[in-house]
């Protein structure tokens, strides 16, 4: 089977086509305000955003939504970002945890919508039977650094890293979002073996973990070694990949290693 790189742009279940036109008229509709929607049993349930300021964020009635679960017919839900971002925010993310359903958005234009994301159903798997890494296209929260991890360790080891709310660029101000890679470490299973390359070196285990500090004071990068000099990477602005240890080694502050 063949996984496009931009999976999560593309209608999946329960995100299907069907639905998300019947979502596009209910966003378009509502601009300038954000819409929202619940997907139930196949088929778009608009419900009213009971939001203070519905320009900025939605809330959906508490009602609603205890129906819907109720019912046992909740697949999904669908908000929109009128003017954007295509990408969810802390806010987003958070929601999306605590429903325990997938998310997506909308971006409204004048006559139609476009599905900017969704996130929180099974991604593509990192590598194929053949052993070829799949190429992921990257967006904040959904397609990311984390969420290549989060996978291999699930497929490699059986590890489910947690989800973690997070906001775009939260690394600018980490005395207000935290130090999150180095603050939750411990709690995740994982120990530093080393913090510089030559004491590394002589430790290496393929699917051992590193953390990067890219144009940040903490670092907000991580990645795996595979082992044989290769990394599996995926960076902002490029699709994951498989690359030579020796290219990123000095921006390398942790060597990190699953406990379990």
């Amino acid at each position: 089977m063949v996984y496009h790189p931009d999976f999560f742009r593309r209608p999946a279940k329960p995100f299907t086509r069907r639905v998300l036109r019947q979502a596009a008229k209910h966003a378009c509709a509502e601009a300038p305000n954000e819409a929202c929607g619940l997907v139930c049993d196949g088929r778009y349930v608009p419900c009213t955003n009971m939001a203070e300021d519905p320009m900025q964020e939605f809330v959906i009635a508490p009602d609603e939504l205890a129906e819907a679960y109720a019912s046992g017919t909740l697949e999904g839900i669908i908000h929109s970002h009128p003017g954007g971002p295509w990408r969810p925010s802390r806010a987003d993310m958070a929601g999306q945890i605590e429903t325990g359903v997938p998310w997506a958005i909308l971006v409204p234009g004048e006559d139609d919508a476009q599905l900017a994301c969704w996130w929180g159903a099974q991604r593509p798997p990192v590598m194929t039977k053949q052993g070829l890494h799949v190429p992921r296209a990257f967006l904040h929260g959904v397609s990311d650094c984390y969420s290549l991890c989060q996978d291999f360790y699930r497929e490699t080891a059986g590890l489910d890293l947690p989800d973690i709310a997070r906001d775009w660029e939260w690394w600018l101000d980490p005395d207000l979002h935290g130090n999150l890679y180095v603050d939750n470490l411990s709690a995740q299973g994982f120990e530093v073996i080393a913090t510089d390359p030559q004491t590394y070196a002589e430790l290496a285990r393929p699917g051992d973990a590193y953390l990067m500090a890219i144009r940040s004071k903490v670092p907000n990068h991580a990645g795996i070694y595979l082992g044989d000099g290769l990394l599996l990477e995926h960076m902002h602005g490029n699709l994951s990949h498989r690359e030579p240890i020796a290219r990123k080694l000095k921006h390398i502050t942790h060597w990190l290693r699953h406990r379990g």
